[in-house]
């Protein structure tokens, strides 16, 4: 269509030529940041006549033939992990044809992983373009003793576990195979400018090697039944009660685990130790007080 065909045509464009303009180069704006593609054209190519606009459908929608519901949501909720992240456009154009499709989208079918939506590092096209192009990177990392100190990584995977975010792959320092936890990266990442630095051995597999010590900490949860199942996954006991189970966490960081606990609301009670309780009591008061 032409602009004058679509002034002419689509509900709102009204006013002066000059306003009409404006809300034209604005609801382009707008598709485009929804990851819609515009072609520009003219219509006929042996003439320099008025542009046309186009959208394909097919640019925009997707078959849902051969999908199932809880598969497209599974689909949507990975394309929703890079929103925060600085993969944003594509992951709209994703969301964008993952929404045409008739089946239903329920990602509270899948809650189990809903936390890790929002936790994607704003650095992860640079990891992915390090492993892709087998450039080295250096950063600096707050290592377990809490200090700070510089590392320089040949990357291999990169991966979640239990709402964090890691990658893993050679210390070249100390020409150890380690893994790294993405927040704990102080500042930004840098990558070497010679590329096919190195190689990912052929027999690699992507493996959890946490740098952390095994967790020193115990906490006894009250839980609802089919409830909290992040939670449930990281227990070592879990015992059956009429209402509610009984879960035995071991845990390393205290402020990691007053996060999980606070992100499930009521549907967890914390029964010991009585220090941590005290600091979820704080925490819930803290939160009701800033906002009213």
């Amino acid at each position: 269509m032409t602009k004058s065909e679509i002034f002419r045509t689509i509900d709102g464009y009204d006013g002066s030529e000059e306003s009409m303009e404006r809300m034209f180069e604005r609801d382009k704006d707008e598709l485009r940041s929804l990851g819609i593609e515009i072609e520009v054209s003219g219509l006929d190519p042996l003439f320099d006549d008025e542009l046309g606009y186009r959208i394909r459908p097919e640019n925009f929608a997707m078959d849902a033939k051969g999908y199932s519901a809880i598969e497209i949501a599974y689909m949507s909720l990975g394309a929703q992990l890079w929103k925060d992240a600085s993969l944003n456009e594509p992951s709209q154009r994703a969301l964008r044809k993952l929404s045409s499709l008739s089946s239903s989208i329920n990602i509270a079918d899948i809650s189990a992983i809903a936390p890790l939506t929002f936790s994607a590092p704003s650095f992860l096209d640079e990891v992915i373009t390090a492993i892709s192009e087998k450039k080295s990177i250096s950063f600096s990392y707050v290592d377990t003793e809490m200090s700070i100190k510089e590392r320089r990584v040949n990357v291999y995977s990169y991966f979640s576990n239990q709402g964090f975010w890691y990658f893993n792959g050679l210390d070249v320092d100390k020409n150890e195979n380690r893994t790294f936890r993405c927040d704990r990266i102080v500042g930004d990442i840098s990558i070497a400018r010679k590329s096919q630095n190195y190689e990912i051995p052929s027999d690699w597999r992507e493996q959890i090697m946490f740098m952390d010590t095994p967790s020193n900490h115990s906490v006894t949860l009250r839980i609802r039944i089919g409830r909290g199942a992040q939670l449930r996954n990281i227990a070592r006991l879990i015992k059956s009660e009429e209402e509610h189970d009984v879960l035995e966490i071991n845990f390393q960081s205290e402020s990691e685990m007053l996060a999980l606990i606070l992100w499930h609301l009521d549907d967890v009670e914390v029964i010991s130790p009585e220090p941590l309780k005290l600091k979820i009591i704080e925490s819930l008061k803290s939160l009701a007080a800033l906002h009213g």
